[in-house]
């Protein structure tokens, strides 16, 4: 694909997505709670998905979400099909650009699909899945999530729930 038909691809899936799309309640502010972060520390935020980088950005652009995320961390469907491995490039980019360990449970994968979750544990990495699409919460806690929420509106609760998955100290 040439970079013009990226180009109007993304357009049009702007609009798409603007017209058509919505954001999950409370999605907004638990990306913003997160860059508070805890003890002045904000917490680091990309985006693990199948699409393309390009995409991704268009599509978050486009329901307003990309504030507080680092997309050049990222871990995109351009560098493998397998979601796990995807996990693996993004706690490597993390770690070069921000210095610090990523590895393991030092990194929590919010996600809504058994793929999410497998993904995760396959990297040994902390889950929370969010029953808000496809899958049960039944059906995410069967996967092996680690903390199952059925939304994002309490941001209480989903920031407490984020910020209190396992690390890798408290699953030694």
């Amino acid at each position: 694909m040439c970079s013009s038909d990226l180009s109007q691809l993304a357009g049009d899936l702007w609009e798409d997505v603007r017209r058509n799309g919505r954001a999950l309640p409370g999605a907004e502010d638990i990306l913003a709670a997160l860059a508070l972060g805890t003890h002045g520390q904000p917490v680091i935020q990309s985006l693990l998905t199948g699409n393309l980088p390009e995409l991704a950005r268009v599509k978050l652009s486009a329901l307003e979400l990309t504030e507080h995320l680092d997309f050049t961390i990222g871990a995109y469907g351009d560098i493998s099909a397998v979601r796990a491995d995807l996990v693996q490039v993004a706690q490597a980019k993390a770690a070069a650009r921000h210095g610090g360990d990523f590895g393991g449970r030092y990194t929590v994968l919010v996600g809504d699909t058994p793929s999410d979750v497998e993904a995760a544990l396959a990297n040994d990495a902390s889950v929370v899945a969010v029953a808000s699409g496809s899958f049960s919460a039944a059906e995410l806690m069967t996967a092996g999530a680690h903390v199952v929420l059925p939304d994002l509106a309490n941001t209480p609760v989903a920031l407490a729930a984020i910020l209190s998955a396992p690390t890798a100290a408290a699953a030694a």
